[in-house]
């Protein structure tokens, strides 16, 4: 075998580790999981959809929702919402719990501080935490997102390119930035991975508090508008924000990681786990076949939506639920025979 790749100063890289198979029900069983997630603005529908998903998902427990601005009407209107405790009931074995949040920067920067909230503040009895992006649903039996983290390892899944040498510019660029505030990586890693899904069990909450480090340090530094999300150009060494800071993160710490390939979000085909709709255009947005005509068909992710728009919470009227899923059908039929290249 060839000899592995080493950092400047000669730091080696930590194998990854993998969950026993012979542990995992018995503590699948006895683990208590939180689910979080952020949103403001129409991402709120994003956020129905992705509880219906949990819901047939087998999940049970509670489903904590960080949110900037006013709630909803599907959901303050909702015949179960206690609006004094901010909770829904959405069945005997998943609930909604809401909590208004207003930092002074885009809420991407605020997803280690969250997961460190609801473990510590919100949800002390949890044994893990899992945040979820709201423009995500889950579409495999719940047992097996679990399964990820049930052996403590934090569980991740890799972007869409995730392919990033240890080399990297991106990655050399961040060794630069926080090698003036103190902060230096303890192993080689050659993948990226996407923030949309994290699995935490407590036990390494260490990792969540370093992530919060470095998202405030870059905010501090980079964050320009107080709002923006992406900084600069794509080569910009923080271009991502938080998912940078997240493998930056990981860098700095020989936590155990399970991981799954981009198929696990829908990124590439193959995937039957979660399903992600990244970019600016969201499924609840509509406007699927005015897309298809412009050569460009709805994704796995859109098409995935829908799939769990029907569900206890509905965030769209019925009316527009069956206009949209017309023009999901008929803009699919049409990416079938024509594409953009």
């Amino acid at each position: 075998m060839g000899a592995r790749p080493r950092l400047p100063g000669g730091i080696a890289p930590i194998a990854l580790k993998r969950p026993r198979a012979g542990a995992r029900c018995a503590i699948i069983a006895g683990m208590t999981t939180a689910v979080c997630t952020l949103f403001e603005g129409h991402y709120h529908h994003g956020v129905a959809t992705l509880v219906n998903s949990l819901v047939e998902a087998g999940y049970e427990g509670t489903v904590w929702v960080g949110h900037r601005g006013p709630l909803p009407a599907w959901l303050t209107r909702h015949a179960g919402f206690d609006s004094q405790a901010g909770n829904l009931q959405v069945t005997p074995r998943v609930a909604l719990r809401t909590v208004a949040l207003d930092p002074p920067r885009s809420l991407n920067y605020q997803k280690p501080a969250f997961m460190r909230d609801v473990l510590h503040l919100h949800d002390p009895a949890a044994e893990a935490v899992v945040y979820l992006d709201p423009d995500l649903v889950v579409k495999c039996a719940w047992t097996e997102v679990a399964a990820w983290f049930a052996g403590s390892e934090v569980a991740l899944v890799e972007d869409l390119d995730g392919a990033m040498p240890a080399d990297h510019p991106r990655r050399e660029g961040w060794r630069r930035f926080f090698a003036a505030h103190g902060e230096t990586p303890q192993r080689v890693l050659a993948r990226y991975y996407n923030s949309g899904f994290v699995g935490v069990p407590r036990a390494h909450d260490a990792l969540l508090a370093t992530w919060q480090r470095l998202c405030e340090r870059i905010a501090a530094d980079h964050g320009g508008a107080a709002r923006q999300r992406k900084l600069g150009t794509p080569d910009h060494p923080f271009h991502s924000t938080d998912e940078d800071a997240l493998n930056f993160a990981l860098m700095l710490s020989d936590t155990p990681l399970h991981t799954q390939g981009p198929e696990a979000m829908d990124f590439v085909a193959g995937g039957r786990h979660l399903s992600h709709a990244v970019g600016a255009a969201k499924p609840w947005q509509g406007r699927h076949f005015r897309g298809a005509l412009r050569g460009r068909p709805p994704s796995a992710a859109s098409q995935s939506f829908y799939r769990f728009t029907r569900g206890p919470l509905a965030s769209l009227s019925a009316l527009t639920l069956a206009r949209r899923r017309v023009s999901m059908a008929l803009a699919t039929a049409l990416g079938r025979v024509y594409r953009q290249r």
